[in-house]
């Protein structure tokens, strides 16, 4: 049977002012969009089999939107994790969790271990008073995870350890990069039902914000975990699916690559990049740079590939048609990483990406961008969380940092997205502060103001057709706004409610 929906007295986002529209949509398809003039409405409709939404020419109707970076089961576990974001001592971390280990909220009933997260330490004055000791003796009968900002770093007391299959007789408790890494599988104690719900919970608040579709790049084996997801009645989001080196096999022995579907998901989840880490990041001081860290005169940051395993692991993807999402943050790991791409075997498929590119060498390495065709997934959040750490490790380099404008003029396309959990899923907030550089309530502090990107730009960025407004033959991906984000200043973004969101011609958030 056809499915049709009309939009009526519908104010549309990047159309002319003073105008409304009758917007058709046939089968999750945007069919027909048609000027209302002296109060005539479209034809073509039943209106007996059609739904009728009359916006009244007060509310919105616009493209969807779309994150380009999500760890969908980190970002779930956030929140049902302490926070410790706004901790500004380690002595302040440690009450926190002192006080924590007796609420009921984390009880070890819910998950044995306890995990802190979100610790920013960029003016932290006692970092030093965080060693195994003292959280062996604040948790001495619980795993105790504290996990840095960016998730590149935590410290363990000897429970953890031994649950990563370290010896607490022979380890400091602090581990860093890859072995950070390794220790994610251990620190989920709750059972996939569990996070599935908590999974599904994020799914919901995602549509409520206008959402359709994000890019997954969870670090486990994430065809079989959204198979089971979407048999269980997930639904709310179009999924791409990340894969890393020890998990493309799997896509590849299915014969699978980038943009097919994932069996027995109904086209709704598609396998995505391949994705690659190359360096580490600014908050653990391991981002590759060209110049050593302040106090050290040999910390350059952590690049994991030798160019030639780099080079390995880029054919290996081009042999099987795969795009590719390759992380790098410092600008000699941003640097490197061009360089190998431009001696592949042939450029990287269309729609690949750089992940957040968060300081780059302005000249010659936005002309390799440029060139090779990538485009630069960013998040721009990370701004406001990262600019007293640019100031402390980047110093006189800041310039060169979350670039966002020089990467635009340079011709290079620009995606946003949140790389969620490390900030919440909210491209309200990452509009925000492309067009400010600043947090809430300090827009009259912009880091690197000449680096602000326009709104247009931005907005472009972040929706699900990748245009600014809605077009005959776009998918039914859209949503209803209580106004016009693209008349918005930065309260106004951040204040934005929608009323409705559609994903393919089928409502995943209603609230009118």
């Amino acid at each position: 049977m056809t499915s049709t929906i009309v939009f009526q007295h519908a104010p549309l986002v990047g159309y002319p002012d003073n105008a409304l529209y009758t917007v058709q949509v046939v089968d999750g398809v945007v069919s027909s969009i048609e000027e209302e003039k002296s109060g005539r409405y479209i034809n073509g409709y039943d209106a007996s089999e059609a739904e009728i939404v009359d916006l009244g020419g007060k509310e919105w109707l616009s493209p969807s939107l779309i994150d380009w970076h999500v760890h969908t089961k980190l970002s779930a576990l956030h929140t049902n994790r302490l926070n410790l974001q706004k901790c500004t001592s380690a002595a302040q971390v440690i009450e926190e969790v002192k006080k924590a280990l007796k609420d009921s909220k984390y009880d070890a009933s819910l998950e044995r271990n306890f995990v802190g997260i979100n610790m920013k330490n960029s003016n932290w004055p006692d970092e030093h008073i965080i060693n195994l000791q003292l959280l062996d003796e604040i948790s001495p009968e619980r795993p105790l995870f504290l996990l840095y900002n960016g998730y590149h770093s935590m410290w363990c007391n000897s429970l953890a350890l031994i649950a990563g299959g370290y010896d607490p007789k022979s380890h400091t408790g602090h581990l860093v990069e890859q072995d950070a890494f390794d220790m994610f599988p251990t620190l989920t104690t709750a059972s996939d039902e569990v996070v599935d719900s908590w999974i599904l919970q994020e799914g919901k608040k995602a549509a409520s914000l206008g959402i359709t579709e994000i890019v997954d790049l969870e670090m486990e084996h994430n065809i079989v975990q959204w198979q089971r997801r979407y048999a269980a009645g997930n639904n709310y989001l179009r999924i791409h699916v990340g894969m890393y080196t020890e998990h493309i096999q799997d896509a590849i022995d299915l014969g699978l690559t980038s943009g097919d579907d994932v069996p027995n998901t109904d086209g709704l989840i598609k396998i995505g990049p391949y994705k690659i880490v190359t360096d580490g990041s600014l908050g653990s001081q391991t981002a590759f740079c060209h110049d050593a860290y302040p106090g050290t005169k040999d910390n350059f940051g952590i690049y994991y590939h030798q160019p030639s395993t780099l080079a390995q692991m880029l054919e290996k993807g081009l042999e099987h048609n795969f795009k590719f999402a390759v992380h790098a943050i410092g600008d000699h790991a941003n640097h490197l990483t061009l360089k190998t791409i431009s001696q592949a075997s042939s450029k990287l498929r269309q729609g690949s990406t750089i992940e957040h590119a968060q300081m780059l060498n302005l000249e010659e390495d936005l002309h390799m961008f440029k060139d090779l065709g990538l485009i630069a997934s960013i998040q721009p959040a990370h701004l406001v969380d990262d600019r007293e750490l640019c100031h402390k490790f980047w110093p006189g380099r800041e310039h060169k940092a979350y670039a966002f404008k020089s990467i635009v003029d340079a011709g290079v396309p620009i995606k946003l997205g949140s790389d969620a959990p490390i900030a919440p899923m909210d491209p309200w907030e990452a509009l925000a502060v492309s067009i400010t550089r600043a947090g809430e309530n300090d827009e009259e502090n912009p880091f690197i103001e000449e680096e602000i990107l326009d709104l247009e730009t931005a907005w472009k960025a972040s929706t699900s057709n990748e245009k600014m407004k809605l077009e005959v033959g776009d998918r039914a991906d859209l949503c209803i706004l209580q106004s016009d984000p693209l008349k918005q200043d930065a309260a106004g973004l951040r204040g934005m409610k929608v009323k409705g969101t559609m994903l393919g011609g089928r409502w995943t958030h209603k609230a009118f």
